[in-house]
């Protein structure tokens, strides 16, 4: 058999497989992997904490997103953090 023929047997063997299996398919974790424990339980427990969201798009004043802004980084927050909090707040009032 010619060295064309054992490659093209190879590809015809290996597992082929689509890109909804392949995302459906557990990972198998490798000896060298550098993720702790504790990383990877970080990693779950967010998952399982995580928020349903949906994107809106407002207009907003230049001189309140500046604002805005520097609040987040002094709180280290995200900006949608604070929007939230806020609206929660506010329609809380308002009920």
């Amino acid at each position: 058999m010619s060295k064309i023929d054992e490659i093209k047997n190879k590809k015809r063997t290996q597992n082929k497989m689509s890109p909804s299996q392949a995302l459906n398919e557990p990972i198998q974790r490798q000896e060298g992997n550098n993720i702790s424990k504790k990383e990877d339980t970080k990693k779950t427990i967010k998952e399982e904490t995580k928020i349903e969201r949906k994107r809106v798009s407002f207009d907003l004043s230049t001189r309140l997103h500046k604002k805005l802004k520097m609040q987040a980084i002094q709180e280290e927050r995200n900006i949608y953090e604070i929007i939230e909090d806020a609206l929660e707040d506010y329609l809380k009032i308002n009920e």
